[in-house]
């Protein structure tokens, strides 16, 4: 069988994007799974591959099709042009917010076309998007923004642990006002969905609480009885093993041992706490699915204290890609 081609887009150029893109089209991993081929400023790119010492050499292309199978070079499709000599690492600037955009519309573009079958977002900064006049909440949003189609969802998976939150990127005053027995019975069911597809097994998913000690029978709040505990009950009654809720202090160690492998957070911070604590030893990755094409990206930001300095870890974007085109061979 054919490697499905995956675009890569360069992210924030001030961040580290550029720089663990350029690692991780290096390795034999990332070659053996599919042809990549990144949307980006080939200048830029060529920088990033000088600053790591890779040996991979930059070639514009004009095409997504065919490109990404030789694995001496490093394919660039142009998009988000930045002067080079301009760029100042580590710096907020409507133009790199630009530039980021232009990334992602590229790699629609080429996915609509069908010329890649999956997308890998390095990491975007979403006050220099939101500076340079773009009014999408997050990368999860603009991509299905770009795509004009679809409804999209968040799944990470890391060390094991398949996890999805009930509401995304919003004001915490607002968090409990958007978790409905219908929201997290939808989330509920898109995990198992995804989990079954990945043939994840066993197939066990628990839902947290909301608040403290799970609202210690109502003391604490009633989101757990009137809410959450619901959601799980219509579950339990599709066929679905859930289980919950189940505190939130309490929520990775129970995983961890083994007690589930899918989790159901309320909010976007319960989850991705104990996510970037493991993906510090167990390279995770973020998906977006629901739209034309699988996307993916690194639970990380654009670590601006240490862009450019030719040290960042590029482990979980090798996992992102990596995931990507099995998900994009798996249709």
């Amino acid at each position: 069988m054919s490697l499905p081609t995956i675009a890569v887009t360069m992210g924030d150029p001030a961040g580290i994007g550029p720089e663990i893109v350029a690692r991780a089209l290096g390795e034999r991993e990332v070659r053996a799974c599919c042809n990549p081929v990144v949307a980006g400023d080939p200048r830029i790119m060529a920088r990033a591959v000088e600053l790591v010492k890779s040996p991979l050499r930059v070639r514009t292309v004009q095409a997504a099709r065919g490109a990404g199978a030789d694995p001496s070079t490093l394919d660039v499709l142009t998009a988000g042009e930045v002067d080079p000599a301009t760029l100042t690492p580590g710096k907020l600037d409507a133009r790199w917010g630009v530039a980021e955009a232009q990334c992602v519309q590229q790699a629609v573009a080429v996915a609509q076309a069908g010329e890649v079958q999956g997308i890998v977002s390095a990491p975007l900064n979403k006050e220099t998007f939101h500076m340079a006049g773009y009014t999408a909440t997050d990368d999860m949003t603009y991509f299905q923004e770009c795509f004009g189609a679809g409804d999209a969802y968040q799944v990470g998976e890391v060390a094991g642990l398949w996890t999805t939150p009930v509401t995304f990127h919003v004001p915490f005053r607002q968090i409990p006002d958007l978790i409905t027995q219908e929201a997290v019975l939808h989330k509920i069911r898109t995990l198992h969905r995804v989990m079954s597809a990945a043939q994840v097994s066993p197939l066990k998913i628990g839902v947290a609480a909301l608040n403290v000690h799970a609202g210690e029978g109502g003391m604490f709040g009633r989101e757990e009885i009137e809410v959450i505990r619901p959601a799980i009950q219509a579950a339990q009654a599709e066929g679905l093993d859930v289980t919950g809720p189940v505190p939130a202090d309490s929520f990775f160690p129970m995983a961890l041992r083994g007690d589930f492998r899918g989790m159901v957070f309320m909010y976007h911070d319960q989850a991705n706490i104990g996510r970037k604590i493991l993906g510090r030893d167990q390279p995770g990755v973020s998906l977006f699915l629901g739209m034309p094409v699988p996307v993916a990206t690194v639970p990380h930001g654009t670590a601006y204290d240490i862009a450019w300095k030719g040290v960042a870890n590029h482990g979980m974007i090798v996992r992102a890609i990596t995931m990507t085109a099995a998900l994009a061979t798996s249709g």
